[in-house]
């Protein structure tokens, strides 16, 4: 796992497990935002007045996903014994969670069919619940490529400061 990240001037270190958990709370926190404000009634709103919102938000993401698989390097790239077991360790984890999210996708599109629920709720609940199997496949897709990063970088122990 590499442990500095430097673009010129910039370094930003990794060593420390806190310092890590931060940056993978910050990567969740954006993807979320970006996720709030690309689906439901918001979409109409950022269509009108803010489409640099969500350009901005996207740059974003690229850079931290740059940073996100540079830190935790290549999972094709073999180490010893025990680097190999705790990568696989990781996506086995991740993709327990990923099956869980297909399963609940796959129950949610009952309300999009014809059902005795959905003429009973208000308008925006049931628009809500439209568009959920959506939101379930596209979380899906971004935890399909950084869970497993992101169970690397948080577990991963403190390392020792380089010299």
């Amino acid at each position: 796992m590499n442990t500095e990240y430097a673009v010129g001037n910039i370094r930003i270190r990794f060593e420390s497990r806190a310092r890590r958990r931060w940056f993978v709370a910050l990567v969740y926190a954006v993807l979320a935002l970006f996720v709030v404000n690309c689906t439901g009634q918001s979409r109409d709103w950022l269509a009108k007045h803010a489409p640099w919102y969500v350009c901005g938000l996207g740059v974003l993401i690229v850079a931290l996903m740059i940073v996100f698989t540079w830190l935790t390097d290549d999972i094709r790239r073999r180490g010893d014994e025990r680097e190999t077991h705790r990568r696989e360790h990781a996506y086995a984890v991740a993709y327990r969670v990923l099956g869980t999210f297909l399963v609940a996708a796959l129950f949610a599109t009952y309300f999009r069919g014809p059902n005795p629920i959905t003429p009973l709720l208000s308008p925006s609940l049931r628009a809500f619940l439209m568009e959920l199997p959506y939101m379930f496949l596209f979380d899906t897709g971004i935890l399909y490529v950084t869970l497993p990063q992101a169970i690397l970088l948080w577990t991963e122990p403190d390392m020792e400061e380089a010299q």
